[in-house]
């Protein structure tokens, strides 16, 4: 059978026009449906989302750009990494980005010269931004790699007041090979 090479789709898209902006701005708010939920939940590698909001102001800006502001909210499902326990959690991300149309490659600015406190601005595509991938990164963004539930702390095990290595139990199997 031939290896399936189609992209695959995002978890959640949802496009708007920039040259549709009014000059004062769009409000919009974001409430993904059920089955949408379920599919960032699986891109996030969460248990469950079960809900998830974003409210934001996308304005014009010069040079048919935009800067889209506002706060990605959500709650989520996560494993704690010390207990295995499935908790619930909240999620609350400040989006500020700036959209500019994609130029030509500039040419190669060598690492040293680049400046860490500058956000180079994110691409306008075919004259839109997709606020569904805006707010699937932010959501990622938020999410605890290293998830605890509340009040958990992390206690290394006991260790040996021997000094033998924990693997030193092994060595009898090891021989017998």
């Amino acid at each position: 059978m031939p290896e399936d090479t189609s992209p695959a789709l995002p978890p959640y898209a949802q496009y708007i026009r920039v040259l549709d902006l009014p000059p004062g701005g769009r409000v919009v708010r974001m409430e993904p449906d059920a089955r949408t939920l379920e599919r960032l939940a699986r891109h996030v590698g969460v248990v469950a989302l079960h809900a998830l909001t974003a409210d934001l102001t996308v304005t014009p800006i010069a040079g048919d750009g935009a800067r889209v502001t506002g706060r990605v909210m959500a709650e989520v499902r996560q494993v704690s990494v010390v207990s295995l326990q499935e908790f619930d959690t909240e999620v609350s991300e400040d989006v500020d980005v700036k959209f500019m149309p994609q130029a030509d490659p500039a040419p190669a600015v060598p690492e040293e010269e680049l400046d860490p406190e500058i956000d180079p601005p994110d691409a306008v595509v075919d004259g839109a931004i997709d606020l569904g991938a805006l707010v699937t990164e932010f959501l990622a963004l938020g999410i605890d790699p290293y998830p605890r539930r509340p009040g958990e702390l992390f206690e290394p095990a006991n260790e040996d007041e021997s000094g033998a290595s924990p693997f030193a139990a092994l060595a009898p199997l090891k021989d017998k090979g």
